[in-house]
C-alpha cells in the first residue's frame, strides 16, 4: 500500500511551500526506531530529499531542515560513522503530529513528480476530499486563502496537476442556469498496479467519454479514469474506497 496518514494540524503550522513538502516527505518515510518522546528516527539522504521534493541543491534542503527543527518539527541525529570512516546517511528523529480522528490520505508516489508549489496545492486537496462526495468542492479563492498562493498560481497549479493525471476536475452547471458553471469539482486519483485488460478497454473508454462530458459528475463506486504504464505496470484510477480520511 503506497497510502500514508498526514494529520490535518499540517495546515495549521503556518509551513510554507518548500518546508510543506519536505516534511510530508519525511513523514512518508518508514521509521527505524523511535526515541522516548515519541519521534520516528528516518535515515535519507539530503539529495534524495532535493530529488523527492523538487529542490535543486542541498544548501536548499539543509537550510530548509534547519527551520523545521526551529519548529520543533524534527531533530538532526549525530551521523554515525562507517567502516572505512566516512559519515554515513543523515538522520533525523521526526515528530509525527497526532492523526487520531483527524487525517488525511497521502500518496507516496508523488513524491520526485511535483514541485514544492503543486505538493501543497495536491496536499491541500487531499485534505479537502470527502469520501462521502467522492471529490473536493473547494473554489480557487478558497484554495489561495488557505494555503496563501494568489488565485493565478493556484489556477495554474491545478492545471499543471490535472496535466499530470494526479487530479481530474470536474466543472458543474448552475441548477438555474445550465449556461453558467458554479465551483469547480476535484477527484484525487490514486495508483494501482496491474494492467487494464483489452477487453475492458473500449468499456472503460466509452464510460470515460460519457462521464467527462461537461456538467457529469463521476461516482465514486467507479473506476473511470485509467492510465495504465506497461514499463512498471502501473495504472491510475479514480477511487475512494482507499481514501478515507478522519473529520475535516
Amino acid at each position: 500500500m503506497s497510502l500514508f496518514r498526514l494529520s490535518n494540524q499540517i495546515f495549521d503550522l503556518g509551513l510554507d511551500a518548500q518546508e510543506m513538502s519536505v516534511y510530508a516527505y519525511l513523514c512518508s518515510l518508514p521509521a527505524d526506531t523511535r526515541t522516548i518522546t515519541g519521534k520516528e528516527i528516518v535515515k535519507v539522504k539530503q539529495t534524495t530529499i532535493g530529488q523527492s521534493c523538487g529542490l535543486r541543491s542541498a544548501q536548499t534542503v539543509s537550510r530548509i531542515l534547519k527551520r523545521l527543527a526551529g519548529w520543533n518539527l524534527l531533530e538532526p541525529l549525530e551521523r554515525a560513522y562507517k567502516r572505512n570512516r566516512q559519515k554515513g546517511t543523515y538522520s533525523y528523529a521526526v515528530k509525527k503530529l497526532p492523526t487520531g480522528s483527524s487525517y488525511f490520505m497521502m500518496e507516496r508516489r508523488v513524491f520526485g513528480q511535483l514541485c514544492p508549489r503543486q505538493m501543497l496545492i495536491y496536499l491541500f486537496l487531499c485534505k479537502a476530499f470527502s469520501p462521502a462526495l467522492g471529490d473536493s468542492w473547494n473554489s480557487y479563492n478558497d484554495i489561495s486563502a488557505q494555503t496563501g498562493m494568489k488565485r493565478e498560481s493556484v489556477i495554474q497549479t491545478v492545471r499543471e496537476l490535472i496535466e499530470k493525471k494526479l487530479i481530474v476536475r470536474i466543472r458543474r452547471r448552475s441548477r438555474r442556469n445550465n449556461r453558467v458553471y458554479t465551483d469547480n469539482h476535484y477527484q484525487i486519483i490514486r495508483f494501482a498496479r496491474g494492467r487494464i485488460r483489452k477487453k475492458k478497454r473500449k468499456r472503460m473508454e466509452r464510460l470515460q467519454r460519457k462521464c467527462n462530458r461537461p456538467g457529469v459528475l463521476h461516482s465514486r463506486h467507479e473506476f473511470l479514469c485509467l492510465y495504465s504504464s506497461t514499463l512498471c505496470r502501473i495504472c491510475q484510477a479514480i477511487s475512494s474506497s482507499l481514501w478515507s480520511r478522519g473529520s475535516p
